[in-house]
């Protein structure tokens, strides 16, 4: 019907031109019946002098004007001016608009076919004179199109310039266009969207792109940028590109490290797949954090305003432990200064990754005591403190009280007064003199196929933790207890090394170093805590490792491991201000000192030419010690384990007779142990006790148990020599109990 008016209107006087409204749908029928219709197609991008200039609308309005003198000319269709008037704006659309209204054309035919200014020519229709004969409106003139201005350093597939705009505007395409252009077209009533950088280029090129721009640089956002268009908007092929693909968890720390783009890109990938990631830590972080700069500090530091009681804290403590395992000391030094924010809960977010943080644990359990969840937060420190239970004869239960009680006070960093007392009446007695030499040990050992290793200060305050630390590898121990030569100095306990001539033989000094020499990195002056011991369990890890790579290997059927002394950190703790008058001078920290007449010391041992004090005093004349001293004849001096590692049966199993047993308040109650091969030497250990099992047959081992006189569930571990087999736990029930369960059972 619109058209038909257009073809009434080129047969009538009218001598105005004729107004055709379209959108998006019929803009190219209309194109196309006009050139039927014979009118010749006037571009409004020929207007733009240049690629990015305004279109001269005086030099249209004139050649409108004098196509009614041009009689070759009569008939033109005007395309592009309505999406032309659209981008410049309301005032521009009445101003031009109205002038063509009133435009006399004479005898000649002026069609302007309009996209996108049907609301402007709808309300021209007041205007009387603008009657049907001038104008008609398609049945859809609905015009979709805007437009997205963008620079050329964004990189996007933009046109270049006005003329290029109009052009393709002209050409019948709605939808929305990227342009370059420096035309101003802020009062456009078409939607505008800008285009300032690289970020808002992806979001454009990818609708569904939900990252903040504070996520990255613009260095970032303009390579990724890059990338999304040689890999066509797909992210999985971008990630793969950069081989980020698999599994994100993994080798966190190293995809992490560093300001290269491919380590953004990680953080990126991180943070699109969020929902896909098992960590939730890693994911609890990712959710708080939108700069790349703070995601390494934030996975460190997001911890510490969790609390211990929050019901995620445990989970999060143990993922987010495996997520820094490998960060840098100095990373987690930051760490541990931002968590002493609340000393009193900052415990239960160290591990026991780094030196940093064990040294951390020590010195905070030095001063807070120990926390209750030591052996999730470091088990090497727990299992060090664990009661061992010595099984050397008469002196057993005194040397298993002892070191309990000393490694306590070690770790503790306070000297207890009723251990010093202790010390003092021990000192006097001298009863290590009962435990034989190390000699007379070695020489009843099985040496063949042996290697020798001597731990410089290794003594038997460790037994606990190598006894752990050797039934996690699965070997086998046996643990012999002796004493060394006074005083307890290295020249004259070395002898058993000297003198080896089995095999092999190997020594280390670290552990000595750590406790009494600079090199060892540890100064009682500088820092009175005594985090050094971190530096031991790691030392001996390192060793008992060592030994059960060598067993494994099978380059040895025995490891032995051998000390010339032991050491007291408490001798040092205790800085006895009185040193004692000598003759000769102080040697060892004035531990011990070259034999003088008369002397009335009761604290001292004679022996091998020296005076040796057993108490914690000092001969005067020697400088004080490091961080733990040697020398003397305290017990921790000169107490010293003789170890011996073997591969273990790994088929061996022990398992309770009894699912239950009777207890009497008077006699206890026995046990019986059921095991697959013969074993020698059956014991079990049951709160802090040794109790001895009595061989019945080949397979079945009896163990009075005369302390366990209530009712109630036990646990104890079982031993063969030194050797941990397993844990049992038993059901204890009073006599009571028992006989109304065995009536119960008659119905």
């Amino acid at each position: 019907m619109s058209i038909e008016k257009v073809s009434k209107y080129l047969n009538s006087d009218v001598g105005l031109p004729y107004f055709l409204v379209t959108g998006d749908n019929q803009y190219q029928y209309a194109k196309e019946k006009m050139s039927e219709f014979g009118l010749r197609i006037v571009k409004i991008s020929d207007y733009c002098q240049n690629e990015d200039k305004l279109p001269d609308i005086d030099k249209l309005l004139e050649d409108i004007k004098a196509a009614g003198e041009n009689k070759n000319d009569l008939k033109i269709a005007i395309i592009g001016l309505g999406e032309y008037l659209a981008l410049r704006g309301n005032n521009e659309i009445k101003n031009i608009l109205s002038h063509l209204k009133e435009q006399n054309v004479g005898i000649a035919k002026v069609v302007l076919i309009l996209r996108s200014v049907s609301a402007h020519v709808q309300k021209m229709q007041i205007d009387p004179r603008f009657d049907k004969r001038r104008y008609s409106i398609m049945d859809n003139i609905e015009s979709n199109f805007s437009i997205t201005l963008s620079t050329l350093t964004t990189g996007l597939d933009a046109t270049i310039g006005l003329r290029a705009l109009l052009q393709r505007l002209e050409n019948g395409e709605s939808g929305n266009l990227i342009v370059n252009t420096s035309i101003n077209i802020e009062n456009a009533i078409i939607p505008v969207n800008k285009i300032n950088n690289s970020y808002e280029a992806i979001k454009y090129a990818c609708p569904s792109f939900y990252l903040p721009r504070s996520c990255g640089e613009d260095r970032h956002w303009t390579e990724f940028l890059a990338d999304i268009k040689q890999q066509l908007g797909s992210f999985e092929k971008i990630f793969e590109h950069y081989g980020i693909e698999d599994d994100l968890e993994a080798n966190f720390y190293n995809r992490l490290t560093g300001l290269e783009y491919r380590n953004w890109l990680y953080f990126i990938a991180l943070k699109t797949k969020v929902s896909t990631l098992s960590n939730s830590y890693l994911r609890f972080v990712l959710n708080n954090t939108s700069r790349f700069e703070d995601f390494r500090g934030k996975v460190l530091n997001d911890i510490i305003d969790l609390q211990p009681n929050d019901k995620r804290f445990n989970k999060f403590y143990l993922e987010r432990k495996k997520l820094v395992s490998k960060f840098p000391e100095s990373d987690i030094a930051d760490f541990v200064i931002n968590n002493r924010k609340d000393i009193s809960t900052s415990i239960y977010r160290l591990t026991d990754n780094t030196r940093t943080e064990r040294e951390e644990i020590i010195a905070w359990i030095a001063k807070n005591g120990i926390p209750s969840r030591l052996s999730e937060i470091y088990p090497a420190l727990s299992a060090y403190l664990k009661q061992y239970v010595f099984n050397c004869g008469e002196l057993s239960n005194l040397l298993t009280d002892y070191f309990e009680a000393y490694k306590r006070q070690k770790v503790s960093n306070i000297l207890e007064e009723s251990f010093l007392i202790k010390v003092d009446s021990l000192a006097k007695n001298r009863i290590f003199n009962r435990l034989p030499t190390r000699n007379e040990i070695i020489d009843q050992l099985d040496k063949f196929d042996t290697c020798l290793f001597w731990i410089d200060a290794l003594g038997v305050e460790y037994l606990a933790y190598i006894s752990d630390l050797v039934h996690a590898r699965g070997l086998s121990i046996s643990i012999k207890i002796a004493r060394a030569e006074l005083p307890t100095i290295t020249s004259l306990n070395r002898g058993f090394f000297d003198d080896w001539e089995w095999g092999r033989k190997e020594k280390t000094d670290e552990l000595d170093n750590v406790k009494h020499h600079e090199t060892g990195g540890y100064n009682f002056e500088n820092n009175i805590m005594p985090i050094h011991l971190s530096k031991e369990l790691e030392i001996i890890e390192k060793i008992v490792d060592k030994a059960a790579t060598e067993l494994a290997l099978r380059h040895y059927k025995q490891f032995l491991i051998l000390s010339d002394h032991g050491a007291s950190r408490l001798a040092v703790l205790k800085r006895k201000e009185e040193m004692y008058e000598t003759d000769t001078k102080g040697e060892r920290s004035g531990r011990c000192c070259k034999l003088f007449e008369p002397y009335d010391l009761p604290f001292a041992a004679e022996e091998n030419g020296y005076l040796v004090l057993a108490d914690y005093g000092r001969f005067k004349g020697s400088r004080a010690a490091n961080v733990e001293v040697h020398g003397g004849a305290s017990l921790e001096e000169v107490v010293v384990p003789v170890i011996e590692l073997t591969l273990k049966n790994s088929h061996i199993t022990v398992e309770l007779v009894e699912k239950s047993v009777t207890v009497d308040f008077r006699t206890g109650t026995a046990i019986t142990l059921f095991s697959n091969v013969l074993l020698d030497k059956v014991s079990v250990v049951l709160n802090g006790k040794r109790y001895t099992a009595e061989k019945v047959d080949d397979n079945h081992y009896k163990v009075l148990l005369p302390d366990v006189k209530r009712a109630g569930e036990y646990m104890a571990d079982v031993y063969t020599g030194d050797d941990l087999l397993d844990k049992i736990i038993f059901q204890a029930q009073g006599k009571s109990a028992k006989i109304n369960d065995d009536f119960d059972e008659l119905f």
